[in-house]
């Protein structure tokens, strides 16, 4: 019994070890069986084919900004003493050199009639010195001194006119009073604002661009303006100047004039504005996006040469939603790869899906 165990055993292992061959090779020729069929299945990457069309894109630049008068300031006093008059109020239009507050003037006025009755007096001396001078009954001196004194009393006079008329304050500007800042009887000096007016018969808008679009915009140039506190409502403008210096942030400063002539209620100084401005767009070459590889700074794509994909290094420019331009790298008409190149590698054999 013992000897049938010492030689049963090695059989059984002997027949163990031949099954498992067997097995194994047989798994291995499985293997090898699927890896050529797998082999042969993607020898030709399918991917669909596209000829880039040459085209242009919508190009805008957009920025914002807030609405602002044409012009603004405050109307300052130039005499003192107790408000008399006060002829305008907030809201009120105003025209440009007309009266909206009166000071008193008594002493003022009374200080004209003596700077008069003083300038009329030096004249009324060079008069009668001149007639003495041809007699020779008077030194020249003493004419020299008349003539003098009637150029001061001709500056007296003038300063004190103007001192008159400065109690009567007037606006510089056409525009709308947007603030009073003071009440009747109140008194006033030099140097005191009275009124702030506000020029809305025009209205500017600063923007700010970057400077990659900065090179796109000339003065002059009609921009489309939408005020999302006005839903609905469209208005046009147009490019009145373009900063030479950008700010820190690398952007320039940008003005919009905005025509009001109406003086429309509804446009105000303050309202928060979106600005297009359309770019006159150059025609070249326009691909989908799909057909991208790489990162947007080093952008590639395939084109299929025969039945081969070949990779592309390409410069873009300006695109949209579906398409972006390609400014070199690709030529009108070519077999451009735009499914399927994921998985791509240049060189790899392709089959063109219809």
């Amino acid at each position: 019994m013992k000897i049938i165990k010492q030689i049963l055993i090695p059989v059984i292992i002997i027949v163990f070890i031949v099954f498992a061959y067997l097995k194994l090779k047989s798994n291995k020729e499985e293997i090898g069986e699927a890896t050529a069929l797998a082999s042969q299945t993607i020898s030709e990457i399918p991917v669909k084919i596209s000829a880039p069309q040459k085209g242009s894109i919508n190009q805008q630049v957009f920025a914002t900004g807030t609405i602002g008068a044409i012009e603004e300031l405050n109307v300052l006093s130039e005499t003192q003493g107790k408000v008399t008059k006060i002829y305008k109020n907030v809201g009120d239009y105003v025209r440009k050199d007309e009266v909206v507050i009166e000071v008193d003037d008594e002493i003022i006025a009374a200080n004209v009639l003596v700077a008069e009755a003083n300038f009329e007096q030096q004249k009324k001396d060079i008069e009668r010195y001149e007639r003495l001078e041809q007699g020779e009954a008077i030194a020249k001196h003493d004419l020299e001194q008349a003539r003098i004194g009637l150029k001061k009393a001709e500056a007296d006079l003038i300063s004190a006119k103007k001192a008159l008329r400065d109690t009567k304050i007037k606006s510089p500007i056409s525009g709308i009073i947007n603030k009073r800042m003071v009440e009747y009887g109140q008194f006033i000096s030099g140097g005191m604002p009275a009124f702030e007016v506000v020029n809305t018969s025009k209205l500017k808008i600063w923007v700010k661009i970057p400077e990659k679009d900065i090179f796109k915009i000339n003065k002059g140039q009609q921009v489309n303006i939408a005020i999302p506190a006005l839903p609905g409502k469209n208005y046009t403008g147009k490019v009145n100047s373009i900063g030479e210096k950008a700010d820190n942030s690398m952007k320039f400063e940008v003005e919009i004039i905005l025509n009001n002539p109406d003086n429309s209620s509804h446009l105000k100084a303050g309202l928060f504005a979106e600005v297009t401005i359309p770019v006159e767009a150059t025609e070249t070459i326009i691909i989908e996006k799909t057909a991208l590889t790489g990162s947007r700074q080093n952008p590639s794509v395939f084109v299929v040469e025969g039945n081969t994909a070949v990779k592309r290094e390409i410069i873009t420019n300006e695109s949209d939603e579906k398409h972006i331009e390609v400014v070199q790298g690709l030529m009108e008409g070519e077999q451009l790869i735009i499914s399927g190149q994921l998985n791509l590698h240049d060189g790899d054999r392709v089959k063109v899906l219809q």
